[in-house]
């Protein structure tokens, strides 16, 4: 199990037994991801991946497994946030939280950001949103509360359930 505390961040996949240097920056990862959703055939977003990460043809699982982070998800819950559509809003809380500006966040390594992404704190609007997201509309609630709870959503309701990928 990998620790961010003591084992070095990944700079290489292996793919069938040999090592290939990846790039690692969280804007090649995030291009990765968004090709990954665009509707094209999937032998086309899998040659686009393991090319942009630097893997030979046959690399897609080395590619899918980098891509998925340390703390693979567990399970397919819906969605709270999207990197795309949150993104000013990620980049803000990372300003905000840990004094990072724009190219220090998309060149850092896609395991830190994922990292400092999870350790958001809850005084960022980008917490604030997910946190409307994710609120509970409880039929015992009011008319006028469930209404309200309702409408805040919808003001920051995401546009796809596709989530972080």
């Amino acid at each position: 199990m990998f620790c961010i505390l003591t084992d070095k961040l990944p700079t290489t996949v292996s793919v069938g037994g040999e090592q290939y240097t990846i790039d690692t920056r969280t804007s090649t990862a995030l291009n990765c991801i968004r090709k990954l959703r665009e509707n094209i055939p999937e032998e086309f977003k899998q040659m686009y991946v393991v090319k942009r990460l630097g893997l030979p043809a046959h690399g897609i699982a080395g590619a899918f497994e980098f891509l998925s982070g340390p703390n693979k998800p567990k399970g397919k819950g819906k969605a709270s946030y999207d990197y795309f559509q949150d993104s000013s809003l990620i980049y803000g809380a990372f300003q905000q939280s840990y004094g990072l500006d724009l190219d220090e966040v998309t060149t850092m390594h896609w395991w830190r950001f994922l990292a400092l992404l999870e350790a958001i704190p809850a005084d960022t609007r980008f917490m604030e949103v997910i946190g409307i997201r994710t609120m509970e509309i409880d039929p015992k609630d009011s008319p006028e509360v469930r209404t309200k709870k309702m409408r805040a959503k919808a003001a920051v309701a995401l546009h796809s359930d596709k989530g972080g990928w």
